[in-house]
Order: structure tokens, then sequence, then C-alpha cells
């Protein structure tokens, strides 16, 4: 089965609308796959004469009379398919319409078969036998890209196999990937009957089955299924059939939506904080970036310094050759490439490409107005901003020092982990993991769409924080996840669409992506003090301080900057307190938990802090010192409530409880 999208402009209508054109060698009663009003069905047969075409209308297949004006209803605009001698069929705006352009057209409906095949990229001298055509076809408002190029050998081999079951994916979609005969879907995105909308990119291909198909009921949008390898279809499959994730209350709520108008700005980050405090991921609604963009060399080079720029990305083919591996010798290594953004970019026209550049950062973001109040980790290297404190092992002086005026060295990864873009291929899946280091994350689409689907365990208890961390380890026990991601967990997706939607994940949220669209996505990390329990919880995790020191396969990435920043937090916290005195007991523990751990235990770096024989080891001799002055005020802070040990009193009460508020302003002076 072939599929082509179609768009039709209306007499009467400032919008066109939008529909399919299935070509198949089969007849229509044979598909089962979802259809939507306005569709079109060619069915090709050896002979010329029992060609047919049917017209999808009223939720039901007709055998459409070239004589005869049938109204279509596209989401409430009517149009009448007329027969035309040059493309075979068109939509026109009323019967008046429709009787003059009737008017000298054909009323074979055989050749009229013909000739919408053709049009839509199948032709040749012989009309009872399509060839390939060479030549494509300008894209129309609504779809631009490649139209079919197919013989009808393609077609016969696209329609046998066909699946019986529609919610699961039983055919091993490696049987069709990586051909040289690939066939290319033009895909569109619209309104549909019933609020269902398709999810699809101009190189994404056409379902080789019934299978091919993943209705996401929740978000009533209807995707392809990850081309890639059974795997990922599998996984993908796996989340489409979840709930949304604002509907999921399971030990705690996994999402819930906030509107940005209509409350004061100190109320809002009220809100945001508490939510994210009890690890509980934020949608908010009501805010979108200032420049619109798309998916094209274009816009991408406006947003991005520069597209000869080197970059990395996750090529999921790479990948799904690694499957044949055991799991355990798997490695997120394994599948990455290297080449520049205008590589990347050009690659998304090729159906058989699927990839995901997850590291761009950007020095000029452009940040949500509201989220500068809850930037926690860069308000307080601003409020210590000309605070130095390089000094001999073990010492610290307050505020500047030897003449120095704040940091003097400064890792590259305390600001690129601030902001980023992520441009992904349509198809993508991105596997079960947690945002590395402990880091809460803000995103927003720029251009297509992704489908969030976050993680939570079902069976745990939850003040059992060493219960809670096995289980997880049971989880990641391999790479990615990728036998166990529906073991002992509820999914709850969302699905984040160009528009004034903003996330907002806490620290340490399993989550697994699917792209079906090409897409472009912004946003960054950052910390705040009502979360740094669960940031605290993130690192004990990843670097297995609560388990033999055994890294962890939770996460895709390390950011090295990141204990820069909890030091500077707690550094700041004297001048803070001055206009903020209260803070959640449980966070600062664990905020004094992280300063009073040896910070070799959260780094896979090499260096020394008695010499200065390279950068790296200048760094760490600077870091001690901000970590030594940190510590100064972490241990009064532990003395005054009679805490001997912060990482053990971490491991007590339950995970995401950030504590009672408490005063400290006792710190101010120190």
């Amino acid at each position: 089965m072939i599929t082509c999208a179609k768009t039709a402009t209306l007499s009467n209508c400032t919008h066109s609308v939008g529909y399919d054109v299935i070509i198949s060698a089969d007849p229509v009663s044979a598909q089962t796959i979802p259809f939507y009003d306005g569709d079109v069905y060619v069915s090709l047969s050896e002979t010329h004469s029992q060609h047919s075409i049917s017209v999808y209308t009223d939720s039901g297949w007709t055998n459409w009379d070239p004589r005869r004006p049938t109204p279509v209803s596209f989401m409430g605009v009517v149009a009448y398919p007329a027969p035309c001698n040059s493309q075979g069929l068109k939509y026109v705006a009323s019967e008046e319409e429709f009787r003059q352009v009737s008017e000298g057209a054909l009323a074979d409906t055989s050749t009229l078969a013909y000739l919408i095949a053709r049009d839509s990229g199948l032709g040749g001298p012989d009309s009872s036998t399509p060839r390939p055509r060479k030549r494509g076809r300008a894209g129309t408002a609504q779809t631009k890209g490649l139209i079919l190029s197919v013989s009808r050998k393609t077609i016969e081999r696209l329609d046998k196999g066909k699946a019986k079951e529609t919610d699961a994916v039983t055919e091993d979609l490696e049987t069709y990937t990586g051909s040289q005969e690939m066939d290319i879907y033009v895909g569109h995105h619209r309104e549909e009957k019933g609020g269902y909308r398709r999810l699809l990119t101009a190189s994404q291909l056409p379902p080789p089955t019934t299978a091919g198909w993943l209705s996401w009921n929740a978000h009533h949008v209807v995707s392809l299924v990850p081309r890639t390898c059974r795997k990922d279809a599998e996984v993908t499959a796996f989340m489409s059939r979840s709930l949304k994730a604002s509907e999921i209350n399971h030990h705690y709520p996994m999402l819930i939506d906030l509107t940005l108008h209509g409350q004061p700005l100190k109320v809002l980050h009220h809100k945001i904080r508490q939510t994210l405090a009890r690890g509980t991921a934020v949608l908010l609604h009501g805010w979108e970036p200032e420049r619109a963009m798309e998916f094209n060399m274009k816009d991408i080079a406006e947003i991005r310094p520069l597209l000869s720029q080197t970059i990395k990305w996750q090529d999921a083919n790479i990948r799904a050759r690694t499957f044949e591996r055991s799991p355990s010798s798997r490695s997120y290594g394994d599948y990455i490439v290297e080449g520049t953004l205008q590589d990347f970019v050009r690659a998304s026209t090729d159906a058989n490409s699927c990839s995901n550049c997850l590291d761009l950062p950007t020095l000029v973001p452009e940040v949500p107005h509201f989220l500068r109040g809850i930037l926690d980790d860069r308000s307080a290297l601003i409020i210590t901003g000309t605070e130095a404190y390089v000094s001999t092992k073990g010492e610290s002086t307050k505020g500047d020092c030897s003449g120095l005026n704040g940091p003097q060295l400064m890792h590259c990864d305390t600001w690129r982990s601030c902001a980023w873009d992520i441009i992904t291929h349509g198809g993508f899946l991105t596997y079960p993991h947690h945002d590395a280091t402990g880091f809460l994350t803000y995103s927003y689409v720029r251009a297509g769409a992704k489908l969030w689907g976050y993680i939570h365990l079902d069976n745990v208890d939850e003040f059992d924080s060493q219960d809670v961390s096995a289980r997880w380890r049971n989880y990641y026990k391999h790479p990615m996840a990728t036998e166990t991601y529906d073991k002992n967990v509820i999914v709850g997706t969302v699905l984040l669409e160009k528009g004034a939607v903003l996330r907002i994940q806490p620290p340490g949220a399993n989550h697994m992506v699917y792209t079906p669209v090409h897409t472009v996505m912004s946003g960054g990390h950052f910390l705040t003090y009502e979360t740094l329990h669960l940031t605290e919880m993130a690192l004990t995790f990843d670097f297995g301080l609560d388990h033999k020191g055994e890294h962890q396969h939770a996460t895709n990435s390390l950011h090295p900057g990141t204990l820069r920043k909890v030091y500077r937090m707690a550094i700041a916290l004297p001048v803070l307190v001055l206009e903020r005195p209260q803070f959640p007991k449980r966070s600062i523990i664990a905020l004094a938990s992280i300063v009073s751990t040896n910070p070799r235990s959260f780094s896979i770096d090499d260096y020394k802090e008695d010499v200065c024989l390279k950068a790296k080891d200048a760094l760490a001799r600077e870091l001690g010192g901000e970590r030594a002055r940190a510590l100064m005020i972490m241990n009064k802070v532990m003395k005054k409530w009679h805490i001997n040990d912060p990482w053990k009193e971490m491991r007590k009460g339950l995970w995401n409880d950030p504590g009672s508020l408490e005063d400290l302003t006792f710190l101010v002076g120190v």
C-alpha cells in the first residue's frame, strides 16, 4: 500500500483541506488501518477495467461515482470529489462547481483511477501497468517534499504479510529496513475526524502492515511505528498504550498542568517549586518562543552559530545493530556518529536516516522570563560572582582572595549545561533514562513534536530509599533498559508540540521519548534549593555511592560542572537568607551531603589538587577552595540541627519529601 498526502484549496475557503490518496493492489475491503473523511482509495488491478476508486466519508468507504456529487466533510468544511482529466480527481466547493467541472471530464472510473495513480507518482505509457516515474511534484501549501516513485511490484510487496493485531507490533521491522527500494511517504499534519491527527514527516515511510500505525489514544494522534528495528517498535508501542501523565497519581502525581496567565509571578513560582520538590513534572501553558521556525536548513541556521560546525549525534540504525549483542555489552558510545550540522539536517530527507543530535549548547538562549525566578544555580553564581577561593587545600577565605575578582577558571560545562538545542529526525526513540547529574530540565518545542513518557515504579516502598534505589538498579541493570523497559513500572505520556507549552522536569525524573516528526527542541538544565534532595538522590544513584561504587546506566551523559554550581549555592546562603529566610530542611541536608562528599566520588576525571601542571589541576584547586568555604557554611547548619552525617540522614524518610521549612537567618555574617 502506498500513501500520498494531498491538499485542495476550495474556491469558497481561505484555507486548504487535506486528504490522503492510498494506492494498493488490494480491494478497499481488505484494509483495517485508520482512515479519515476525504481519503481516496485507488485499487489497481491487473485488468485495466477493474481499477476502482473509493472515497472515505461518514466513517466508511463509498464507491465513487464520478457522475454524481458526493458530499465529504473536512472538519465542518463540505467539499465534493469531482473528475479531472489531468489528475483524475479533485475536490471542489459545491454541487454547482461539481457540475461545471464534470462537463467534458472523463467518467470512466478505471481511467480516472489510472490518472490519480499517475498524478501521485505512478505512471507510464501503458495505463494498465504503472511504472516508476523519475520526476517529482512540487509541494502544496500544506505539504512539501518527495512524491512516490514506485513500481507495481513494490506495491504488492508492501501489501503482503498484513499483521492481525493493530495494538501490538508483531512483525520484525528489520525485514523492510535499509532497503534501497524504500518508498517515500509525504506526510502532513491536520485535524482529523474525532479529534485525531496524524503526526508524520515528509521523509517517513508508508506503513508496510497494519502494525505500521500507532494510535496514541490518550492524545488523539496517530504516528508511524519506528522503522529502525523491532525493539524500537516494541518500546514505542508500549508507550503508545499509556495514559496521559497528568492522569496518573501512583504514589504521587506524575505531572500537573499550570497556566502562566491569571496569577502573580510569585504565586506561580511557589507552585512550580512545590510541585517539582515532590518529584512531579510541570506542563506550563501560555508561553511560546518569540521566533517561530520550521525544520529546515534556513531556520536552523538562524538559531545555530555555524552549519559547518562539527557535532556528534546518536544513530538509531547503528544502535539497532548493537541489539544483536548481549544487553550487558552494549554502550551509549557504540552508536555515536560525527559530522557537520549541515550533514545532519540534510540527512533528515533520507528515508533510511534516523538520528538524534543531543548536544548543541548555546550561550544565547531564549529563556522564558518567568523561569528566571527559580533558576537558583544562576542566582547563586551571580550573588557570589565577586568572590574567589584560590587557596591552599582545606583553607577558605570569604570574599576577594589575593586581589582576584570572582572565579578564575570555569569548566565550559558549567555554562553549556545551562542552555541547549536538540535536533531530532522523525522516528527516533530515546530509551529510558534520567537527565544527567541531578539537574532539573526545562524545554519547549520550536518545530515538530515529541511524545514524552514519564516512568514511575509500580511496586515499591516509597519510605525505604534502599528499596527505591534497588528497584531502579534492577530496572537499569543494562544500558538503555532495553530488556526491562516495561518491568514494574507505570508510564504516562505527554504530547509536546510547537506552541505555547513549556515542560519543566524535576531531578532524576525517569523518562523515554519518541520523536514522531523532525523536531527542534530548546531548553536547559538548572538547580533549585527545593529539589536538592532529588539532586542528591540522583547523584548517589548514578555514581553508585549507595551500592559499592558501581556507576549506573540510568543517564546518557555527565556534567562535570554540576559541583561548581552546588558549592556556589551553599556559599550564597549567608547573603540569600536576608531576603529569603526559610528553606526546606531535607533539601538543605541534601546540600550538606553533596558538599561533604569527596568530589572524586562524583567524577570520572583524574586530577591533582596540590599541583597546577594542567588547567584541570588548577581548576580542581580552585574548586577545592570553594568546597572548603561551602563546607564551613553547611557544617554550621548541621551543627545547629544536631546532624553528624548528612549522607546517612538522607537515607531516611520518604525519598521525595523536601522537609519542613526552617529559618536559616543564623547564617547572616558567616
